[in-house]
């Protein structure tokens, strides 16, 4: 698509309505192959480029690089084979130099993976410790908030609060049978939406495909939830990408079989584990400047005779 602009008629170029148009059609994941198809012909019978050799071949090619093509595709940890190599290449390059020996290398590598295995356990010590903050009382954002690490939260919460409180999202109406209930919803693009919801397996099935393709569910089925008067996120919709870690303990809330959630907040709790991280992010800052780790203890020590007076014995 980068390469457009070169490949169109000089009467063309300064078209922004083709480009505005060829690229809604073919970035698109919410359409199905057909529409894509029918879609191309269109735009380009209308601007005259059916008989463009450039076009008709990336066309040959569409289920090779056209996303409507990969609708059923788990993308959620796919990136690009050049993109991937980059970001190595940029990562590997802090720590080696390409006249480094074998040995060195082999040192330099060491070294990268035990800095990215101390992010990682970083991250997972903030999500033990971090107290998200909810924007509604449903029940089922703060179940969102005890399952969903960080900022993958965050885009859980914001399709929550669109997906129960916008008008521009809601159920137009539902069809059931024994086995079966199906959903109609809207969005804000005026779309609609087909939710279906197996009774048997207790499980939902929307035919935007967000949830099969990146793990994350989408407002249609977040807006039948809501309908259905559910509390909980049900199991088989919670993904496992964007899952906090199984060792990280939650300190703000919990939930049991009977779909009430108890956000019961332990500030004691709360406030010694934030001055824990405090110190440890002081400390990790500090690491290395004798002068500073020196300046820290001697304000620890003068913060300790503050608070506890001279000569307090702590006990175990």
């Amino acid at each position: 698509m980068n390469k457009v602009v070169d490949k169109l008629p000089k009467n063309m170029l300064g078209s922004e309505q083709l480009k505005k148009e060829l690229n809604a059609c073919v970035w698109s994941e919410l359409i199905e192959p057909d529409a894509f198809e029918e879609t191309w012909h269109a735009i380009m019978k209308r601007y005259g480029l059916a008989n463009n050799d450039w076009f008709s071949s990336m066309f040959a090619s569409r289920r090779f690089w056209v996303p409507a093509f990969f609708r059923d595709f788990p993308m959620s940890s796919l990136i690009k084979t050049t993109s991937l190599s980059e970001s190595q290449n940029n990562f590997f390059k802090r720590y080696s130099k390409s006249r480094a020996n074998l040995m060195k290398f082999y040192m330099n590598y060491n070294h990268a993976l035990e800095t990215q295995r101390s992010n990682s356990a970083k991250l997972e010590y903030y999500d033990s410790t971090k107290v998200p903050i909810l924007r509604t009382e449903l029940e089922i954002e703060k179940h969102a908030s005890t399952i969903y690490s960080g900022s993958d939260y965050n885009a859980i919460q914001e399709v929550i609060v669109y997906a129960c409180f916008s008008l521009s999202c809601a159920t137009l109406g539902v069809s059931t049978n024994r086995e079966i209930e199906v959903y109609n919803v809207k969005d804000k693009d005026s779309n609609s939406w087909t939710v279906t919801y197996s009774i048997g397996d207790d499980t939902y099935f929307c035919g935007c495909k967000k949830f099969e393709r990146l793990d994350l569910l989408c407002s249609h089925i977040f807006c039948v939830l809501k309908y259905k008067f559910v509390k909980l996120i049900p199991e088989k919709l919670r993904g496992g990408r964007w899952l906090k870690s199984q060792f990280v303990k939650l300190i703000h809330g919990g939930f049991c079989d009977d779909q009430e959630i108890h956000l019961v907040v332990d500030k004691k709790k709360i406030a010694f584990k934030n001055l824990y991280a405090l110190f440890i992010e002081t400390t990790q800052s500090i690491e290395g400047n004798i002068d500073q780790i020196n300046a820290f203890a001697a304000i620890m020590e003068e913060g300790k005779k503050q608070l506890l007076g001279e000569g307090v014995i702590l006990s175990d």
